[in-house]
């Protein structure tokens, strides 16, 4: 999480990562989600379409609840759209792909000794 640095990219990033390893969510789940999906007051995101096409919902505790809130309060100053947005450019408010999200977590992840699962491994 401190290598993400500081600003709204690293914020952005590090509401994924919280959300990815405190709700549990792939990576696909994540971003699909929208502003209006969250619900910090019950701790619950809802997955619309999960594995198979399945909905549910899961939890998230305080911890990942901080690190998406200072997420969205950048956030409401873009476009409407997916929670997980392009930051600049003509494509801003757009959805962040997942290939470009991957990308980004992959940039961050320390070396690991041989035969580790690195986090994006873990997370599928």
């Amino acid at each position: 999480m401190r290598q993400a640095g500081h600003g709204h990219y690293a914020d952005r990033t590090r509401a994924l990562i919280a959300i990815l390893l405190r709700a549990g969510l792939r990576i696909s789940e994540a971003l699909a989600l929208t502003e209006t999906d969250l619900d910090p007051k019950t701790g619950s995101v809802p997955v619309r379409s999960g594995k198979g096409g399945k909905r549910r919902i899961v939890g998230m505790d305080d911890w990942g609840w901080e690190h998406v809130a200072r997420w969205t309060q950048h956030r409401v100053q873009l476009p409407i759209g997916p929670l997980f947005c392009i930051l600049a450019g003509p494509t801003r408010g757009r959805g962040w792909s997942a290939t470009a999200a991957r990308a980004e977590l992959r940039r961050l992840e320390r070396p690991r000794p041989s035969g580790a699962r690195s986090l994006l491994h873990a997370l599928g």
